[in-house]
This record gives C-alpha cells, sequence and structure tokens, in this order.
C-alpha cells in the first residue's frame, strides 16, 4: 500500500558537527498526498505528511532526535499527538530499550516506552544494529526504528541494508494489506510427499551393478546415489503451503460496526465542535476500548484452553517464553571494523575456523619425528571387518533421529526411513565397499559449518560461538554401524580409563560428581586438606593432533581399521553458513568432526594415557579434568598436586594439548582455617577459588551446598517468572497442563543432581521447598489458610525430601552392579574411602538408611 516513499532522518557523521540535522521525505509525484504543519523542536526535529493511500489515508514522519538536547515526556506527546490516530513514525530517536533490540536500556529510552504504552502505540525494528560506532570501545545498537498507531491489520516487514557506508544503516520498511510471504529454508520434501511413489521411482533408477572396486568408483557411485534421492525426494513432494507472516486480527461484526460508528461521530464533532457531539464521540471511544480489551483477552483465553501435550502446542508456547532473545552483536573484524553483511559474517567465521583447525604449535621435535616415522612403517595384512547385513542398515536407519538437520545434500532421516529394498542393498553395498577398500567417500566429508553463540559471552569475536558441523546423514549411519565394530576391541583391550566417564554408556555426570564429592567428604571427616586443581583444556575437541591419534589408533587396530580411519579424517572440508550465505571452504587439518558419531570416541582414545599419580585421585569427563590429593599438611597436597601437574604439562607438550590456565581452578576443600599454597601449570598460576562449578553442580570448599541451592533457587524464580502467563490464577490453562509444565520444565531443574546436594542441611533443603510450595499455591491460587502440606497432598506431588530419598535409592540400586570399579565402590558403607564419623553432617551415603 506504500510505494516509493523514502524517509530521510539525517545527514552523514561527517557533515553533523557542520550543519544542523534536520529530515526529509522523498515522495513520488504520483502519490496524493499533502505536507503536515511542522512541529519541529530543539530535541526533535521532524518532517511530516499525510498520505492518501487505500484503504484509509496515514500520516508519515521523519524524525531525529539529537543526543545533545534535552529531551522531555511532554515533548514527546506533543508531537505524535500532532500526527493522524494512524501515522508512521521512522527515524533516529537515539533512544534505546531492550523493547525495540537495544542491548541496554537508557533514561531516554525508558521514557520513550513509557510514552509508547500509554498511548498504545507500536514498534517496528529491524533484527540487526542500525547504528555502527567508529570508536573502538562502542558498540553497534538499534537506534532506527518505526513507532506506529492504528496500523495492527497491515502486515510489514523490517529489514537492514548494508548498500550505504555512513555510521547509521538504512532502515528498509514494507507494508503490505496482504501477509508477506516467508522464504521457507531449503528442504527437498516440503509440503506432502508421496512416499510409495518415491520408493518406487527411486527403486526404478538403482542399478545394483555398478562396480566399485577403485576410490574413484566409489566416489562417483556415491554421488550418482545422493543424486538420485534427491531428485526422486523432490519430483515426490507437493509445493508446500506459504507460509505467511500474520498479523491482523478478525474481529468480529458488533466491534467492526462500533469502529464505525465512533469514526463517524469523531469526523461529526471535528465539523460542528458541540461538546454534545464530543461527549458521544468519547463514549463510543471508552466503548470501543472496553470491546477490544474484552475480545483480545476472550482471544487469549481460547488459545490457552486450546493448548495440549499431543499436538506440541504446549510445548511450544512454553519454548517461545523460555527462549532467550539476544540483542543483535555484529562481529567485528581483527582491524576493529564492523561485518555488516551475512556474507562478510561468514567470511569472517571461516577465516577464524581456519587458524582453530590447526594443530597446536610443535614443542618436541623429536616425538613428532618418531610419531611420523611409525605412520610411515608398514602395516601387517589383516582381515577387512565383517560386512554390513541389509538386515543391520535397516535396523540402523529405524533408529536414526527424524529431526535432526541435515548435512548439505539436504537428505533428513525420515528420507532414509521410505527407501525402498533395492535402495538399501545399493546402500550396503557402498558400506561394505567402504570396509573392502578402506577409503572413506570425500562428499560424505564435507560438512556445513553453523556458529552457534555460547552463553553468558560478549557476540562480537568469533571465538565467542561454537562451531556445529552439520554432516551427511549417510556419514553418519556409516559411523554409527562402523561404532559397534570398534567398541568391542577397546573394551577387549581396556583401552579407556577407569577414571573417564566422558561418552560412555551407565555413565553420568552424577556418577563422577559422586565419585568427587566421596574423596572431599573422607578427607573433612580425617582432618585432612583437599587440594583440586579443575583443569580447562583449550578447544580440545578442535585442535586434536591428526598424526597423534592416528599413531594412537596404529598400535591398538587392526591394519583395515587403521586405514579406514586413516581415510576418514583425511581430505575433509567445511564452509561456514550464515543464513543463506555461505563462506570459502575451509580445510581441517586437525579435531574430531563435531556433530560425527565417532568424534567422541576418536578423542576418549586420543586421551587414554593421560598421565595419573599414585598420590593423586584423577577424575575426567571428556575435556573436563580433576586432579586432587588429601593430607593433612597443605604443603604436602600442593607437593603432591604440582608433580602431577608437571608430569601433566610433559605428556600435553608431547601431544599438542593446550591448558587454559585462566580458566582452570585451585579449589582447596577443608574445614580448617588456611589453604593450601599455589599451584602453577607450565610455571603459569592457577587461580584459587572458593566455589567451583562442575559438571552443573556448585561445590564449595566447604561442600555446604549453600551456593548450589542458592544460584539453583534464582535460576527457578526466572523460569517461574516467564511462564507465569501460563501459570498464574487468571490463566485458563486446565489443571493437567499446568501441573505437567511444573513438572517437565521447572521440576528437573532443581532435581539435577539432587542424590548429592540433598545431604545439605535443613535450610538448604527448604530454599528449595519453599520454591515448589509457592509454585504449586501459584498454580492452585490457594489462599493463605490453605497449608503446604494439604497443597502436596491433594496434587500428589512429593516433597523435595521425598524426592531426593526416592532419588537417591533409585541410584544406589545401581551402583553395587556397574562395571566400573569406581562407581561400584561407592555402593559399600564399609568401603576404605569411608572413615568413622566425626562430624554432625550428612553425606550421600547417608542418604541410603535414611
Amino acid at each position: 500500500m506504500l510505494y516509493h516513499c523514502t524517509l530521510v532522518v539525517h545527514w552523514p557523521q561527517s557533515f553533523a558537527h557542520k550543519v544542523q540535522c534536520r529530515t526529509a521525505i522523498l515522495i513520488r509525484r504520483q502519490l496524493s498526498h499533502q505536507i503536515l504543519p511542522s512541529v519541529s523542536t530543539e530535541p526533535i526535529q521532524s518532517t511530516s505528511l499525510l498520505l492518501q493511500s487505500y484503504p484509509f489515508p496515514i500520516s508519515l514522519a521523519a524524525v531525529y532526535c539529537s543526543p545533545n538536547k534535552n529531551l522531555t515526556e511532554p515533548q514527546l506527546n506533543s508531537f505524535f499527538h500532532s500526527l493522524s490516530s494512524r501515522f508512521l513514525s521512522g527515524g533516529d530517536y537515539n533512544c534505546k530499550h531492550p523493547t525495540w533490540g537495544s542491548r541496554v536500556a537508557t533514561p531516554r529510552g525508558r521514557m520513550l516506552y513509557r510514552v509508547i504504552n500509554q498511548n498504545g502505540y507500536d514498534t517496528i525494528s529491524p533484527d540487526n544494529p542500525t547504528y555502527w560506532p567508529t570508536h573502538p570501545n562502542r558498540l553497534p545498537d538499534v537506534l532506527d526504528f518505526f513507532i506506529t498507531s492504528g496500523l495492527r491489520g497491515i502486515h510489514t516487514l523490517s529489514q537492514v541494508l548494508n548498500d550505504l557506508s555512513s555510521d547509521h544503516s538504512p532502515v528498509l520498511l514494507t507494508t503490505s494489506l496482504d501477509p508477506i510471504l516467508e522464504l521457507p529454508p531449503p528442504i527437498l520434501t516440503p509440503g506432502y510427499t508421496d512416499w510409495n511413489y518415491f520408493a518406487q521411482s527411486l527403486d526404478s533408477v538403482i542399478d545394483l551393478r555398478v562396480p566399485l572396486k577403485t576410490p574413484e568408483d566409489l566416489d562417483e557411485a556415491v554421488q550418482e546415489f545422493t543424486l538420485a534421492v534427491q531428485r526422486t525426494a523432490r519430483t515426490s513432494s507437493q509445493p508446500p503451503t506459504p507460509k505467511y507472516n500474520t498479523q491482523s486480527i478478525n474481529l468480529p461484526q458488533h466491534i467492526r460496526l462500533l469502529i464505525t460508528h465512533k469514526r463517524r461521530a469523531r469526523s461529526k464533532w471535528q465539523r460542528t465542535r458541540y461538546p454534545s457531539d464530543r461527549q458521544h464521540y468519547e463514549q463510543l471511544a471508552h466503548e470501543l476500548r472496553s470491546e477490544l480489551s474484552s475480545f483480545r483477552s476472550d482471544t487469549y483465553n481460547s488459545y490457552i484452553i486450546s493448548l495440549s501435550t499431543h499436538d506440541r502446542s504446549l510445548w511450544d508456547s512454553t519454548k517461545r517464553l523460555l527462549r532467550s532473545h539476544p540483542t543483535p552483536s555484529p562481529l567485528r573484524h581483527p582491524d576493529n571494523s564492523w561485518a555488516r553483511s551475512d556474507e562478510d559474517k561468514a567470511q569472517l567465521f571461516a577465516n577464524h575456523l581456519r587458524s582453530i583447525f590447526q594443530p597446536s604449535p610443535e614443542s618436541d621435535p623429536i616425538h613428532s619425528h618418531q610419531v611420523q616415522e611409525y605412520l610411515d612403517s608398514p602395516l601387517p595384512l589383516t582381515l577387512p571387518p565383517s560386512p554390513f547385513s541389509p538386515s543391520e542398515v535397516t535396523y540402523a536407519i529405524q533408529h536414526l533421529p527424524r529431526k535432526k538437520s541435515p548435512g548439505y545434500d539436504l537428505i533428513t532421516g525420515e528420507i532414509l526411513r521410505h527407501l525402498p529394498r533395492r535402495a538399501i542393498l545399493f546402500l550396503t553395498y557402498l558400506y561394505n565397499a567402504i570396509l573392502r577398500t578402506t577409503y572413506f567417500p570425500l562428499l560424505w566429508k564435507f560438512a556445513h559449518i553453523k556458529m552457534i553463540p555460547k552463553p553468558n559471552k560478549l557476540h562480537t569475536e568469533p571465538s565467542a560461538y561454537r562451531p556445529i558441523s552439520l554432516l551427511p546423514i549417510f556419514s553418519k549411519l556409516f559411523e554409527k554401524l562402523f561404532l559397534k565394530r570398534l567398541v568391542p576391541i577397546f573394551e577387549s583391550q581396556n583401552i579407556i580409563p577407569s577414571h573417564q566417564f566422558g561418552f560412555r554408556p551407565f555413565h553420568s555426570t552424577i556418577h563422577q560428581c559422586l565419585h568427587i564429592v566421596d574423596i572431599i567428604s573422607s578427607s573433612l571427616e580425617q582432618k585432612q586438606y583437599c587440594g583440586a586443581a579443575f583443569l580447562d583444556v583449550e578447544q580440545a575437541f578442535d585442535r586434536v593432533w591428526h598424526p597423534g591419534l592416528l599413531y594412537k589408533l596404529k598400535k591398538i587396530l587392526p591394519s583395515t581399521y587403521y586405514l579406514i580411519l586413516q581415510s576418514y579424517l583425511k581430505d575433509r572440508y567445511s564452509v561456514v553458513c550464515q543464513k543463506d550465505k555461505l563462506s570459502s571452504y575451509i580445510r581441517i587439518n586437525a579435531s574430531v568432526p563435531q556433530g560425527s558419531v565417532l568424534g567422541p570416541l576418536l578423542y576418549l582414545i586420543y586421551t587414554a594415557d593421560i598421565p595419573t599419580h599414585p598420590s593423586t585421585h584423577m577424575a575426567t569427563f571428556a575435556d573436563d579434568i580433576c586432579i586432587l590429593t588429601s593430607n593433612p599438611e597443605p604443603s604436602l597436597v600442593s607437593h603432591n598436586l604440582q608433580q602431577h601437574l608437571n608430569n601433566l604439562q610433559k605428556w600435553c607438550k608431547k601431544w599438542r594439548i593446550v591448558i587454559n590456565q585462566s580458566k582452570s581452578i585451585h579449589i582447596t576443600f577443608s574445614l580448617r582455617r588456611g589453604s593450601c599454597p599455589p599451584i602453577t601449570f607450565d610455571n603459569i598460576p592457577i587461580p584459587p577459588a572458593s566455589c567451583v562449578r562442575y559438571l552443573g553442580l556448585y561445590i564449595d570448599k566447604r561442600v555446604t551446598w549453600n551456593p548450589h541451592t542458592r544460584l539453583k533457587r534464582i535460576d527457578l524464580n526466572r523460569k517461574l517468572g516467564l511462564l507465569r502467563n501460563l501459570l498464574h490464577r487468571r490463566s485458563k490453562l486446565s489443571l493437567v497442563n499446568k501441573l505437567t509444565i511444573y513438572n517437565m520444565i521447572l521440576k528437573p531443574t532443581w532435581t539435577y543432581g539432587i542424590e548429592l546436594w540433598g545431604s545439605a542441611r535443613k535450610s538448604n533443603i527448604d530454599r528449595i521447598q519453599s520454591f515448589q510450595s509457592k509454585s504449586l499455591r501459584t498454580i492452585l491460587d490457594a489462599p493463605w489458610y490453605v497449608s503446604n502440606h494439604t497443597l502436596h497432598t491433594d496434587l500428589n506431588i512429593p516433597t523435595v525430601r521425598q524426592v531426593l530419598h526416592e532419588k537417591f535409592k533409585t541410584f544406589h540400586s545401581k551402583l553395587e552392579t556397574h562395571p566400573n570399579p569406581r562407581v561400584s565402590s561407592l555402593s559399600s558403607s564399609t568401603h576404605p574411602l569411608n572413615p568413622p564419623r566425626r562430624l554432625k553432617r550428612r553425606w550421600p551415603r547417608d542418604l541410603l538408611v535414611e
């Protein structure tokens, strides 16, 4: 409805100090319009006009608010009231508030936010920053946006244009009476898919008489098979139903008639200016506001009542409420300039990853030469792994997740589930050819990388993002099958040490934490100092040295297994995807592929020979390393820790593993005064601390669990506040759904690790119990005279103490038969690590007998 109309807000920054900032509107002559009287003041520069557009006229205003002038709330109200009841006012307001996407809220931003709320206005802002400061210490932000009134039935789309080189980016606002089409992500099977036709068509194009004797034959067959699956999937799917960005509300007939009567009354009062006409107009306006408020409330209540767990609508609504909305954080180039476009961001990520996917600098040339000599030595002849059967491939396909993100070929688990038998036979033929030729196809080693922002980081640097590789599903399916051939070999040789609990079946984070807490509690009972070093491995999975990994694999595996993994790690390439833009190619010279099935196991093999010490206890969970030792003398504690760290330092330099000392922690667990002397790693001190976060649990130096329960209560209060619209007393959500939200979203937040922190003192447990009572009282809208015991009994909700006893009994019942001796020893109450009790406090072992 608005065409060829441009709002020009102010001059570029280079001219701002020479001339007074002005505004303008460029509009085509064919559009019927009239210029409105200027209401510009010293802090607000504006240009406005009335556009005679269909189906109603709209006031357009270009605004610039000077940052150096004092802006008041009456001035803002006066400016907006000078426009018609339907207006679109855009420009540089120099006001910051998270409502329109800014990073912070300034006093001017809070004032403008109050004006918008009081008058019922709406804001339209882009998703990316519009202001790009030249000062290196200032961050980009959203300063240019639109404020609208009376345009809720119009569909809009706001975009930032990066064509100009000013410190402010232009904002393009598209408006339409019809819904704006959103382009769906690329997918092979959009809309309805005829899977019977898919199976028949694919079955007719597959030729099983394909020779697979050389790597070239295998690469060509993989490419043809992939293209056949893609073509057949596309032709078997109907065009999808367009998804629209709908913002309109279908108003009932009586409200539409009331709107018509109100407009006529307003028009009559504007002509006559009689007090009686004004009174009639204000009555109709008040009645309309009341009816609209009632209609919106009824619509929202109908939506709440319709939520259900069967169609995932309940989970989708809670996910939207709990989802964090990060403010736009653009990337910064090494020269402190900003990456504005998606192409620039993708290339900046690619340059960063190109330097990351490299092995750490060499510090032992002699060892590196020995590794290379061993890799160049001839291999003995061995039989290939046992071939895969079609039934084995079919079983693995049926257990693939359906909704995992696909790789560059867009083939998903849902497509694989509908492969015909001939395709299954051909896929089995390909997999067995890999085992026979010991060559992994090149197309299955290419990945798309998505950059995921790390939590609690300033996302202006590429290092604040975590790379996730999206591999072809055919590659992951082969890895899943091949893993079943590898695991028995490693288990028969007992390669993975008992202190490694990560990526192993029947080994959880709670098992590892219980083992650590048991060592600490024993030292406290014996009046000892327990020193611990929690080490952070820098970019552990991204910098795995390939020759070192192959060196260790060659010593363990038969030759054919080793050659397959050698081909699997060789010549891997990736590109970074930023929305729909791709970067240049990245060659992967180090790392284990993240997102792969074999990656975690390969990392465990690479770090399996990590050195231990007879006077310390080692506990590892993937790349998390914890070293503990106990002694009545604090100097001996630090001495033993330092000896172990020195051995670990030599091992890390040998295998090119880097420990980040600044993120590592040295903590002394003791009830006595003082602490252990400082320790170092590579002559750099490890920072001391009084509390450590390990595998999701906060452990303080006296193991009181006070920091853990306190921080968990803060997190629970935050989540309850976000879900309050669904759980409060006015919510029309059913009681069953309310309890489901509590049991499935809020309760797991505090039940994690309750097998350990359940041994805390009563005041710490009551901190969580009070939250549960508060939540149940909110859900039921219970009056003050209803006791908490009655609430728990009527709703059949166990108390926190009942939950912890039940959880620990279930947990403890499986400890004795655990295959790892470190875990099975925790089930015995007479274990040497469990000395006679001296302290009047409980430990996790005590929860079993209560």
